[in-house]
């Protein structure tokens, strides 16, 4: 946790002059931020977590700095008196942010999901020649990443319990992958991708994006990856069956909301047919993964828990299996402008 001391100490490196009052950051789990406020104006000091290198840390302010250079939404680093924007103190790498001011996202805002999509467009045009990270991984929604977790658990489940609801996760895993191959998935357009589109790095003005936020999962990976999260983080519908489930996710997709962000998208950058009849497989990996995801982490878990979290997966992968087809016709007219019948 970064104390008053240390954000004084880190201050003391910037003429921001000195520091008035200091709060709490709202959001973030992994670095340890703080909104600080001086003479100058609020800004907010960040401390790296130990995971990320130095050299990941710097490709990172490059990218923001590229990103400044081109007036996209976002927040500017804070240079340090000696001009730069990386400060290390006893070992670890602190940062300086100007404060963006803006609400969080509003889900009964439409013009806020119509936003989403166009900033997140502009980032995909805005990176398009910004070199990559050198840092080749498994594409991060080829099924192949579900049957690796399925093995995970397998080792983990001794007893048993779990195999049924594994084995189903692992035949859909074989679908998805005959649905969509990894050629096919190499095949999609690809970019240095946000990694994290969710409702927590977003800020707003009204309807408008004022900041795009938190870069440290950018990867090289295919463009739709982003728009896959940003649907899921988007425009989830929130059902009552799903109120006290143990599963991850508050219900499936609200139709319409897709049409509204992903016609946003494509009209500034527009979708090839392939990156739309994708788009529903990366959705479901993203959803399968993520209950396995939280079945590894919560070991501690009981097995009823464990396969009350899988069975949301099902839920989800049946709703897709059932809505797909909409979905694409619907994306592809309005990726092409055209104003598709919303599903009801």
């Amino acid at each position: 946790m970064l104390t008053s001391s240390d954000i004084t100490h880190v201050l003391s490196r910037y003429n921001l002059g000195p520091v008035e009052r200091i709060a709490a950051a709202g959001h973030g789990f992994v670095n340890e931020t703080a909104i600080v406020v001086t003479k100058c104006g609020r800004f907010v000091v960040r401390r790296n977590h130990h995971r990320f290198s130095l050299a990941a840390i710097c490709y990172r302010h490059r990218l923001i700095d590229h990103l400044c250079q081109r007036s996209f939404p976002t927040a500017r680093l804070v240079p340090n008196a000696g001009g730069s924007t990386v400060t290390i103190i006893d070992g670890r790498i602190y940062e300086v942010q100007e404060y963006v001011h803006g609400t969080d996202f509003d889900p009964h805002r439409p013009g806020q999901i119509a936003e989403v999509g166009a900033t997140l467009a502009c980032y995909h045009q805005a990176v398009a020649e910004f070199p990559p990270p050198g840092n080749e991984t498994l594409p991060r929604y080829a099924p192949a990443r579900i049957t690796a977790l399925t093995e995970t658990l397998y080792e983990r489940d001794v007893m048993g319990e779990l195999h049924a609801d594994l084995a189903w996760y692992d035949a859909r895993a074989a679908a998805l992958r005959s649905a969509m191959p990894d050629q096919v998935y190499a095949a999609l357009p690809r970019v240095l991708i946000h990694g994290d589109m969710h409702p927590d790095n977003v800020r707003f003005a009204g309807d408008r994006v004022v900041a795009l936020l938190d870069f440290d999962q950018v990867e090289h990976d295919a463009r739709i990856v982003d728009l896959a999260d940003a649907l899921v983080g988007f425009t989830t519908r929130p059902l009552p069956s799903e109120a006290t489930s143990w599963g991850v996710f508050r219900g499936p997709l609200d139709i319409g909301q897709t049409i509204t962000l992903v016609c946003s998208y494509g009209q500034i950058a527009p979708l090839l047919p392939g990156e739309v009849a994708a788009l529903p497989v990366l959705i479901e990996v993203l959803w399968l993964r993520s209950e396995l995801g939280r079945v590894i982490s919560t070991p501690e878990g009981a097995p009823d828990y464990h396969a009350a979290v899988l069975a949301q997966g099902k839920r989800l992968s049946a709703w897709m299996q059932q809505h797909a087809s909409t979905l694409i016709d619907h994306w592809s007219n309005a990726t092409i402008g055209r104003t598709g019948a919303l599903a009801a």
